[in-house]
């Protein structure tokens, strides 16, 4: 429970399973409105990108890598980050565009949301490692670049939780815009649709 990825994929399947029962209601809050589709497809984003670059990393590194898997460990790591990830998007491409959206999203609840739920999980990250650290237990980081022993950069844990915000700020926006922009080419073409055929 305490990768990223699980967490994710368990939100998104509990996510999903809501909005397959309630799939004939529309609702302009809460966890069935398109705004909070693009929420979960962000994280679900983030699973797919960085499991991939992780890969990619550990290969060059000569490091411990999914090759040292067993079965069932691939089985269930392609699973969480490539089979559901590319669904879920699959799903996005035939359930959203059903409004045009402005691309002034700080001003909408859902991407809160994924910043606050990224910020908790640094949070807890963190708090999980040290009181590991404090019973000498291994694995108390779930992924090296959260690993508070050994920074990636720097020496001070302040500035590097910083340095992370950041980066994830930054880039849990540009996946937003991306939704954005897919969202409004859906619309686009829904209506253009829609005209050719009045």
């Amino acid at each position: 429970m305490s990768f990223f990825s699980v967490q994710v994929n368990i939100m998104t399947i509990v996510w999903l399973i809501i909005y397959i029962i309630n799939f004939d209601k529309k609702e302009k809050h809460g966890i069935l409105t398109d705004r909070f589709r693009m929420a979960i497809m962000n994280l679900n984003m983030l699973v797919f990108l960085i499991f991939w670059m992780g890969v990619v990393y550990y290969v060059k590194s000569g490091e411990d890598s999914i090759v040292n898997y067993g079965t069932n460990q691939i089985i269930c790591t392609i699973v969480t980050h490539l089979i559901c990830p590319i669904l879920l998007f699959i799903i996005y491409q035939f359930s959203m565009g059903n409004e045009r959206y402005e691309y002034n999203f700080y001003k909408k609840w859902d991407i809160y949301i994924v910043f606050i739920y990224a910020a908790s999980y640094l949070a807890y990250v963190y708090i999980r490692g040290e009181l590991y650290l404090q019973n000498l237990n291994t694995g108390r980081y779930p992924y090296p670049f959260v690993n508070f022993q050994t920074l990636f950069i720097g020496n001070s844990i302040i500035l590097y939780v910083l340095y992370l915000i950041i980066a994830f700020f930054i880039w849990f926006s540009l996946h937003h815009l991306w939704l954005i922009y897919n969202n409004n080419l859906i619309y686009n073409k829904k209506l253009k649709h829609l005209n050719l055929k009045l």
